[in-house]
């Protein structure tokens, strides 16, 4: 992709990255008590950096999304998966979630698991993820919404499809 680069990330990156995924989040308009109630799970950690695959995309030098890993679990999880608002429809987020996958295979797991957004259903059906599921998650005005469970198989990729893993 054209000046786009992947690497891991450094720890010292946690607090910029906290605030990409909480920029990111509010973009979809979500109401401020409902962001405020999401402020921890939008926190990257200097401790998750270094426990948990986490990678950063850089055009020109610049963090424009990342995304981190759980492995420790029967399935992986996508933990975040965050692209600077402005660079939403680049291929940042497909880019990402590629290595995703491939740091999902290094690790042995056929499974790569997706809490999504609402909003992000339709970027991971696009990348070939089937929802299996959906969690309750009113927020005020939206009494009904829920959070699809999605699931994209690692080993239906090609390693072709993402660069080594990260860790």
């Amino acid at each position: 992709m054209n000046g786009l680069t992947l690497r891991a990330a450094r720890a010292d990156e946690h607090a910029a990255l906290t605030a990409l995924a909480r920029r990111a989040k509010a973009h979809w308009g979500y109401p401020a008590d409902a962001l405020a109630r999401w402020r921890d799970a939008l926190t990257v950690t200097r401790a998750s950096i270094e426990s948990l695959p986490t990678a950063v995309a850089e055009r020109d030098g610049v963090v424009v999304g990342f995304f981190q890993l759980r492995l420790n679990e029967p399935d992986a999880a996508l933990e975040h998966l965050w692209v600077q608002p402005e660079q939403i429809g680049r291929g940042i987020g497909r880019a990402l979630l590629q290595r995703a996958l491939g740091d999902t295979r290094a690790a042995g797991h056929g499974r790569l698991c997706i809490d999504a957004d609402p909003h992000a259903e339709a970027f991971y059906r696009a990348c070939g993820a089937e929802r299996v599921g959906e969690v309750a998650a009113p927020i005020e005005g939206q009494p009904q919404r829920v959070r699809p469970q999605m699931v994209l198989a690692a080993l239906r990729h090609h390693a072709a499809d993402a660069d080594a893993p990260l860790r």
